[in-house]
């Protein structure tokens, strides 16, 4: 505990400026804002390399040492480094330390973290460390005393140490003597120990020194000699002088400004071809500074991140949103730690369908990927796989499946979900809720691609048939079970079709092969869609519409990804105007997911508007039996008194009551546009980000925060709206609260 605070003290003193004698001038090459010294870079057979002292990132080595005495700090010994947030840097006889919230250089406590970090280390002709106990609760008057009078024992290292008028700046306070008998002479080396340095003094002729003179030790000399004492390994590591054709942006960055190691010059040559190939993603890279090894010195890891950020930076639509509002995938691409990502990420940049653009489910696709790769904090303390080498293993058998050659938005998410269930299913002797081992997937999925891989339809079976990998299977559930245990007896039909507000949207066609299904059934399907986002006035926030016949099902599946139908509306010579009814109201829900309440309001509302539901046959409550278009089990009269019910379902009667309302009672310029910012806050809440690029998503987007629904609502229906419209809504909403 003294050692500490005596270490403390010290650190606190105010450095005085010290007189030159032999000021350290540039030996090597001059820098842009300092000076690489090849001087002491000769333990090296390289006599061009050395160690940098510049002012690089606001930390003024260079300024502090050019005009110091030499013989007092000697040339440098290595590059810089950090300790949390002090930079240092080793000279032959200190070792300086910044420390960036003071803003002020330090002479470092060398010997004083020797004997607190290292103690089992012992220089030559050094003293051990000492704690003098008269120090104990003493001001620092009194400690700074009780070490001076440690001078009294040699009075020519006294003199020596006294003579220096900053000496508790540049040596510290005197921690031990000791002498040391050589050559039958009891004092033949006479040693001062002090925090920062130690005094010597050879009494008996030795090489190289003068009998009874005071001699300073180099003690970052001896340290550096030492591995990972004091001194990082990787500062004592000799760089060379950065090519003066480097482009500006590239030499401030701090580790090449100071030299560049033979090691990095891979480094330096990945970084050249990110700014030719993106300078706006370099820029936001390396001057935002959010991306922190990059100003580090680089190892493998950075190395492969380089690698990949230039594999993003190759494809034309990332640098067109660098720079826009924090598209999520730049977001999630610069802020990913670099150790993170997986080698496989850039199997997943080559996919053609991102290299041609991106579509909002695209990168949907991306984050689900980032997910499962990375454990994903989405859900703090929930991880699916916890082996790096293994997990890039399954995703890059997963990247080699037919299904993902193309994109047809479903991926999004099987991506996360299928790994997931083959490692629950296909493990003999798993019990019931508990997830198998990645060795067990990887088995699996390295099956599937010696049969072909996983093709398209099996991808939309698994993930739209609503039956998850155990209805496919029977006991005993092993991987050859799993391969075979696909069922055969369906079809899938597609047809891609434009939406003048959207775009192309593929549509899919899921049912029995024993199923006699109408021919019309995508000519319907495609007709109802078009009705819709032309009702609805907001672009079609995704790029697939799913049908599926009920006979197909095994679990059901959530409303918003795909439509159930009964397949007594599908069937042969059965489509009629109920049908048409269904699918307007199942396509709705494609732009909501949340509360039922506005959920179903909106799909009501665009049956209702385009003419398949009357106001006859608007939901009614009061009957406890269910039946649409009837009567609901909910006997209250306002939202306030059936929220003290959960709702159960009463809000697919107040919904639907609202919305019927608004659009009754509005006219049709204020009720659009209402039921657009309805469509988009709810859209903005679906994916927790705004995304204005119209180019991206075609999805205008307002940046609004999650609201309860009637206040969604209200605010959605008053925005911009006239006075009577918004008095209009208000009484509405208020009525039914």
């Amino acid at each position: 505990m003294r050692k500490l605070a005596l270490g403390l003290v010290v650190v606190a003193v105010a450095l005085a400026v010290a007189a030159p004698v032999y000021a350290l001038e540039c030996e090597g090459n001059a820098l842009d804002d300092g000076c690489l010294f090849t001087i002491t870079g000769g333990d090296t057979p390289d006599p061009d390399d050395g160690y940098a002292v510049t002012n690089v990132n606001g930390v003024p080595m260079w300024d502090f040492v050019r005009d110091r005495d030499l013989q007092a700090i000697g040339f440098p010994i290595s590059q810089r480094w950090t300790d949390g947030p002090f930079t240092l840097q080793a000279f032959q006889k200190v070792i300086l330390q910044w420390d960036s919230g003071k803003q002020r250089m330090n002479f470092y406590n060398t010997l004083d973290a020797l004997a607190n970090r290292y103690s089992e280390v012992e220089l030559p002709f050094v003293p051990p460390h000492q704690v003098l106990e008269a120090d104990r609760g003493a001001d620092f008057g009194t400690i700074t005393r009780n070490h001076l009078a440690i001078l009294d024992q040699n009075p020519a290292i006294k003199r020596r140490f006294l003579s220096e008028p900053d000496w508790l700046n540049l040596y510290g306070l005197p921690i031990r003597y000791a002498e040391l008998e050589v050559s039958g002479n009891p004092q033949g080396v006479q040693m001062l120990r002090a925090q920062r340095t130690v005094f010597v003094v050879w009494n008996v002729p030795a090489a190289g020194i003068t009998v009874g003179r005071v001699n300073l030790q180099n003690v970052p000399d001896k340290l550096k000699q030492l591995s990972n004492v004091v001194i990082p390994d990787a500062a004592k590591i000799p760089a060379y002088p950065p090519d003066s054709a480097l482009e500006p942006a590239i030499r401030s960055i701090s580790w090449i400004a100071d030299g560049i190691a033979a090691g990095d010059r891979e480094s330096v040559a990945l970084l050249r071809r990110l700014y030719s190939t993106s300078p706006e993603l370099y820029s936001r890279l390396v001057f935002e500074r959010q991306t922190v090894w990059v100003h580090q010195p680089p190892d493998p890891q950075s190395e492969a991140a380089l690698g990949i950020l230039l594999a993003i930076a190759d494809i034309p639509w990332t640098r067109k949103y660098v720079n826009a509002t924090d598209p999520q995938i730049m977001r999630v691409l610069l802020d990913t730690p670099r150790a993170d990502w997986p080698p496989a990420f850039q199997k997943l940049l080559q996919k053609p369908w991102m290299r041609d653009g991106v579509t909002w489910d695209e990168l949907q696709l991306v984050d689900h990927f980032l997910y499962f790769t990375l454990n994903y904090p989405r859900h703090p303390g929930t991880t699916y796989f916890g082996k790096t080498e293994e997990v890039n293993e399954l995703l890059s058998l997963m990247l080699d499946m037919p299904f993902l050659d193309t994109f047809e938005g479903y991926e999004t998410h099987i991506i996360q979900d299928f790994p997931k269930e083959i490692a629950f299913t296909a493990r003999p002797g798993r019990p019931a809720g508990t997830y198998g081992g990645l060795q067990h997937t990887q088995r699996a999925l390295q099956e599937f691609l010696s049969t072909g891989g996983i093709t398209d339809a099996q991808a939309l079976a698994y993930r739209y048939l609503g039956t998850s990998l155990r209805d496919f299977l029977a006991p005993p559930w092993d991987v050859p079970h799993l391969i075979n245990g696909w069922s055969p007896d369906f079809g899938v039909k597609k047809r891609t079709v434009y939406i003048p507000s959207t775009g192309f949207v593929k549509l899919f066609f899921i049912h029995h092969l024993s199923q006699s299904v109408d021919p019309s059934a995508m000519d319907i399907l495609e007709s109802v869609l078009h009705e819709v986002a032309e009702f609805v006035e907001v672009p079609f926030p995704h790029g697939y519409v799913i049908l599926k016949t009920d006979a197909a099902l095994g679990r059901g599946d959530n409303l918003g990804h795909s439509i159930e139908i009964d397949y007594k509306y599908i069937r042969n010579g059965s489509v009629t105007t109920d049908t048409r009814r269904i699918l307007s109201h199942i396509i709705a829900h494609y732009w909501q997911t949340g509360d039922r309440l506005v959920d179903e309001g909106v799909a009501t509302v665009v049956e209702y508007g385009l003419g398949y539901r009357g106001a006859y046959s608007l939901p009614e409550s009061g009957s406890p039996h269910f039946q649409v278009g009837e009567r609901l089990p909910c006997a209250f009269e306002s939202i306030s008194d059936a929220a003290d019910d959960s709702l159960g379902y009463c809000d697919y009667y107040f919904g639907p009551r609202i919305f019927a309302e608004l659009y009754e009672q509005l006219d049709a310029e204020s009720f659009h546009k209402g039921f657009a910012q309805l469509v988009n806050m709810r859209y903005a809440n679906l994916h927790g980000s705004c995304f204005p690029e119209r180019e991206t998503i075609d999805v205008p987007c307002p940046p609004v925060q999650r609201a309860p629904y009637l206040e969604a609502i209200t605010e959605a229906f008053t925005t911009g709206a006239t006075s009577e419209a918004a008095a209009t809504t208000k009484a509405i909403v208020e009525r039914w609260r």
